[in-house]
């Protein structure tokens, strides 16, 4: 009995393992793909494509808002700070580029891109266990 309790145990600890390795594997994809996402978004706004630009950031929203419940779970607060910060300014952008402020974007894209990066200097994606 007690051999079959310490297999059991193992093999949860190391499902728990694959687990996160999963999700980390598909937070990294994600980061890649908001990485690209801000370049075309960048692109949009150069070209004042005010349609391109308000798809994208509302693609951004979708994406942000699938890593919160990790942060949580880690009980990552200033990641969560920041990811829920970048979901606003991602959130401004589109209401903006759909009135036609496309100058008024470029601005929040500006403040975005120091609240992507100030993300990825706390390097979350190591920290989770």
């Amino acid at each position: 009995m007690r051999r079959l309790l310490m297999l059991t145990l193992m093999a949860t600890s190391t499902l728990g393992a694959a687990v996160t390795a999963d999700r980390l594997t598909e937070l990294r994809a994600r980061m890649d793909t908001l990485q690209d996402m801000r370049d075309d978004l960048r692109d949009a706004l150069d070209t004042k494509d005010g349609a391109k630009t308000a798809a994208l950031s509302g693609e951004m929203v979708r994406l942000l808002q699938q890593d919160q419940e990790m942060w949580k779970e880690q009980g990552f607060d200033d990641v969560l700070k920041i990811n829920r910060g970048t979901i606003e300014l991602a959130e401004k952008i589109g209401s903006q580029a759909k009135n036609g402020e496309v100058s008024h974007a470029l601005e929040s894209y500006l403040a975005l891109q120091k609240s992507c990066a100030s993300c990825h200097d706390l390097h979350p994606e190591k920290r989770v266990h």
